[in-house]
């Protein structure tokens, strides 16, 4: 069996991905593979309005000049860099992903930023691209004041575990903002959400992707089989973080998760 067909999820895999035990291991691959077009996927499938989601986590990430920020599974950088143009005056953002493509593609982006005459940010903000694995991070205790998730956290093999990780990195009253995705609450909403997430967007990511790791079939499928929105904050507050807040973004279609450390 060749590694393409190990990593692929199959249809009994997408019943609950989750479940899967080498969940990580497709994860990664998954990710790797889709690295080129994943950008504009991203825009394309969201309506663009993931630009929109992000800028509301830096938001309410409330980040101060001199703060570090600390954004798990980035990615290919999109919400560092928005960091980055929002705040011009941070000391540190690090991005950490363990899929090697997506960062290259992050730093590619980095040196658009430092050469655009408009974002002059690269001489103030120390911008780091670290290749981990999330759940196995120690960037040392209370180092940063935020830490933030968009889109990754259903992606974790161990969530508890990467929680607990991001409990002891942030500084005492430190913030974590995630962005997650969800099903509307109007009926009508989550129907046709859901007949979108299920049908139009694996074909679309498909074709554009030429995707053989069937990333947008778990797409919908991570979705729809995890955690609650309930479920994540109980797991927050027993972790140790206090003052949740849960702020509904698009109908609900996606959940931006607040939460200090105190």
């Amino acid at each position: 069996m060749n590694q393409e067909t190990k990593s692929s999820w199959r249809r009994d895999d997408l019943k609950n991905p989750h479940r899967a035990p080498d969940k990580r291991r497709r994860v990664q691959a998954m990710f790797s593979g889709i690295a080129g077009t994943y950008d504009l996927l991203n825009h394309l499938l969201s309506l663009n309005l993931d630009r929109r989601w992000r800028r509301r986590a830096v938001q309410l990430a409330r980040v101060q000049p001199g703060q570090s920020i600390l954004d798990l599974c980035c990615g290919t950088g999109d919400l560092s860099l928005e960091f980055a143009r929002a705040q011009p005056d941070l000391a540190e953002i690090v991005g950490v992903d363990f899929a090697p493509p997506m960062l290259a593609r992050a730093a590619q982006k980095t040196a658009r930023l430092c050469r655009s005459q408009k974002h002059d940010r690269c001489k103030t903000i120390a911008l780091k691209w670290l290749c981990r694995d999330v759940e196995r991070l120690d960037l040392g205790e209370n180092r940063f004041d935020c830490v933030s998730c968009a889109f990754g956290l259903r992606n974790l093999q161990n969530l508890s575990a990467a929680l607990k990780q991001v409990y002891r990195m942030l500084k005492s009253t430190g913030r974590l903002v995630i962005l997650e995705f969800a099903l509307p609450d109007n009926q009508f909403l989550a129907w046709a959400y859901a007949c979108y997430f299920r049908l139009a967007l694996p074909v679309i990511g498909s074709i554009i992707a030429m995707d053989r790791n069937s990333a947008y079939h778990y797409l919908p499928a991570s979705v729809s089989t995890f955690d609650t929105a309930a479920q994540i904050e109980k797991l927050l507050g027993k972790i140790g973080f206090k003052n949740l807040h849960v702020e509904k973004l698009s109908a609900g279609a996606v959940l931006a998760f607040v939460a200090l450390k105190t």
